[in-house]
């Protein structure tokens, strides 16, 4: 049986009973703003998107349904760009109106999920951020045909805006499609600076992109070598493909996304089509969102380390390359025997807390705060920060960690889980209390030059039931 941590409700303050007094009359207020998400743990995204439809059975919707989820960590997330690329195969066009209905439609919700997070942005910034971006693209595309000179485009221009912004955070540019307004403003970057120049804005530039849709994500790779990229080959079918699929299919999309209440969720396609083994082992149906996992890892959950993507994290587990760019990585998570492929593993066994995590958002576009459910706060010996926590400790000692101070805003009990991630216990560690508040881990005379990491999941007892993390990355010197 899990352990459980029971909180109460928080104190109001003496402002706080005075401006309950002058807003009880309010249907929707009921509790005080969470509070909002600023600071350097608030991620830079760009992303490139291929959208071609919101509608099942016309053209392909995954693209709309990982935009509707996207709108929903606007807060957690500082979108600086919503580029409408190359349709590729589905046409040589930009849709960038799609991108603009969606964003609408958030518009509506967004004064509600304003009670939930005071740091979703208004409807009218994202609008400003959409482009279109070079319609001219795709795998049997030369090159030559879209990138080089007088091929920029608002996209490519935009995207070298946004990288010279005087600001020390990198970009994440999220490649849903192809990359072709990426590689323009890289060719243009290197056209025109010096190679200083040139070195400074690579160093800016973080990419996730899902596959090679287009030719110019491998001309990138071959010009800019010292490029952080992220090439996704098959950890992104974890979002609809193994484990738990009930938690994905045409149902769970009727019940939780599109009869929600949300207006952002009676968007949201019931995806039904294929993919590369549709002939194999079925059709896919419900979810498919395979541009996804470039953002889920972004989230700043305590999980995700988006600088370290061999730590795994939502949007899956990677390694480096012996090019020097991280492809797929086989996660050590069990039961993966019978799946097409072993990497999406990595993102499916995420797969409760990231769905959980998204019903509980739709919720938060008609629901009130006291209404509606929201994460724990993880302290880990009364630290509370994101960031994974560094021990150094000598063979032979005997090391605990409480999370007994870990609270939830709701006034809910807390369950506990300590685990090994990514990797396994080696020898000479012995975990005790993993399923309570507090773990001690006891470490053998012989260990020497070893390093361990552990992940503390805690997850509240709402409905849905939400999830937050922390790291410990233990160092025995």
């Amino acid at each position: 049986m899990l352990h459980l941590h029971k909180k109460g409700f928080p104190a109001l303050s003496t402002a706080s009973t005075v401006l309950w007094g002058i807003l009880a009359i309010s249907s929707f207020w009921t509790e005080p703003f969470q509070e909002s998400h600023t600071g350097p743990d608030k991620p830079r995204v760009l992303i490139l998107t291929d959208i071609t439809s919101l509608q099942a059975g016309t053209g392909e919707p995954d693209d709309g349904q990982s935009l509707i989820r996207l709108m929903l960590y606007t807060n957690e997330l500082q979108i600086d760009g919503l580029i409408a690329s190359s349709n590729l195969g589905h046409g040589q066009r930009v849709q960038p109106d799609l991108i603009r209905r969606v964003i609408e439609t958030y518009g509506k919700v967004q004064p509600t999920l304003l009670q939930h997070d005071r740091s979703y942005p208004p409807a009218a910034r994202l609008l400003g951020l959409v482009k279109s971006g070079q319609p001219l693209a795709g795998p049997n595309v030369p090159v030559t045909t879209s990138v080089g000179a007088g091929l920029d485009t608002e996209a490519s221009d935009w995207l070298i805006r946004v990288v010279d912004r005087p600001d020390p955070r990198p970009v994440w540019v999220c490649a849903w499609g192809g990359t072709a307004d990426l590689a323009q403003a890289l060719w243009k970057v290197q056209q025109t600076r010096s190679e200083e120049a040139v070195k400074a804005f690579i160093g800016k530039l973080r990419i996730h992109a899902i596959a090679d849709q287009d030719a110019t994500g491998p001309w990138i790779r071959q010009q800019f070598p010292t490029l952080f990229y992220i090439l996704n080959r098959h950890n992104f079918r974890g979002m609809y493909r193994g484990g738990n699929t009930r938690l994905a299919d045409s149902g769970w999309v009727a019940t939780h996304i599109q009869q929600s209440g949300s207006l952002l969720g009676a968007l949201y396609p019931n995806y039904a089509g294929g993919d590369i083994w549709s002939s194999r082992i079925g059709r896919v149906k419900g979810i498919k969102e395979g541009d996804s996992p470039s953002f889920l890892s972004l989230i700043p959950n305590g999980l995700n380390r988006p600088e370290q993507p061999e730590l795994g994290g939502w949007g899956g587990l990677f390694k480096k390359s012996d090019e020097g760019y991280y492809q797929d990585q086989i996660d050590s998570t069990a039961g993966y025997a019978t799946d097409p492929t072993p990497y999406m593993a990595s993102v499916y066994r995420w797969r409760p807390a990231w769905q959980a995590d998204f019903q509980a958002r739709l919720q938060w576009c008609t629901r009130t705060y006291r209404q509606a459910n929201h994460h724990p706060l993880v302290r880990i010996d009364g630290d509370a920060a994101l960031q994974p926590l560094t021990r150094v400790v000598s063979p032979g000692s005997d090391v605990q960690f409480d999370a007994g101070n870990s609270t939830d805003p709701d006034g809910q009990s807390l369950r506990f889980n300590w685990q090994i991630y990514p990797g396994s216990l080696p020898k000479g560690f012995v975990l005790t209390g993993d399923q309570t508040p507090r773990l001690r881990c006891r470490i053998a005379k012989g260990v020497q030059n070893q390093s361990i990491s552990l992940l503390l999941t805690v997850t509240d007892t709402g409905q849905p039931a939400l999830s937050r993390y922390r790291r410990i990355v233990l160092h025995v010197r």
